[in-house]
């Protein structure tokens, strides 16, 4: 008699695969889902293991330079894929209107906030 085939277990180890692939090349999922063309959210899904479109795989595929039967392959192995992938162009987006921090100019402005704090307390000490 034929093993049932377990569709979740498959499309996970998919995703997981995906994830892994994603994780080695250092990308964010909102990064990922930008050079696949996904939103953040459909990306998440794909790594989570719901299910994927075959064009959405090849274009995965093509960020990974890997072939999509490769990705349908539940047990990819990180190490043997190769380490540059094809360049892909982002696409083009309109600017955000969201604001983003920067780091660097929070931590000054902090530094300089706990040193005036620190002079003051020593002034008050002193007197």
């Amino acid at each position: 008699m034929a093993q049932k085939f377990n569709e979740k277990a498959y499309l996970a180890s998919i995703g997981a695969g995906i994830r892994a692939l994603r994780m080695k090349k250092k990308m964010t999922l909102e990064t990922f889902g930008d050079v696949v063309g996904l939103d953040k959210s459909n990306a998440y899904r794909i790594e989570s293991g719901r299910n994927i479109t075959l064009l959405t795989l090849e274009k995965i595929a093509q960020v990974f330079n890997i072939s999509a039967s490769k990705l349908l392959d539940s047990a990819i192995d990180v190490k043997d894929l190769p380490k540059k992938p094809k360049k892909v162009k982002k696409a083009k987006s309109a600017p955000s209107k969201k604001a983003k921090p920067v780091k660097k100019e929070v931590k000054k402005v902090a530094k300089k906030a706990v040193k005036k704090v620190s002079k003051k307390s020593a002034k008050k000490g002193k007197k």
